[in-house]
């Protein structure tokens, strides 16, 4: 079975967070499946409402959206090596892992 969920409504998200999603799904036009989201007593980005898994098969792909997504937003300026999509995982437990600062910023 599975659920698809209106993310923009859903409070516990961070608003840049939305707002990345939201360009992800507008500019590649795919409907992406969540494999996490908010984690209650994480201390990272994911107990914050500001990160976010997606379910990614292919490697190939993953790096293009990888790309797409680093290349088009920012992280946060005072920490430049810090990325806004991460591939990583292997087998069935690949994904993107998203992620967003209170800096982040479309560029």
């Amino acid at each position: 079975i599975k659920m698809k969920t209106d993310y923009k409504q859903q409070q516990f998200r961070h608003p840049i967070l939305i707002s990345l999603l939201e360009w992800l799904e507008e500019e590649t036009g795919f409907e992406f499946t969540e494999t996490s989201s908010y984690r209650k007593d994480d201390p990272g980005v994911h107990g914050f409402g500001r990160g976010e898994d997606l379910r990614c098969r292919n490697g190939n792909v993953g790096l293009a959206i990888r790309r797409l997504i680093n290349d088009n937003w920012q992280y946060d300026p005072s920490r430049p090596t810090k990325e806004c999509c991460i591939l990583h995982g292997a087998g069935s437990n690949l994904h993107l892992h998203i992620q967003v600062h209170p800096n982040t910023k479309k560029i």
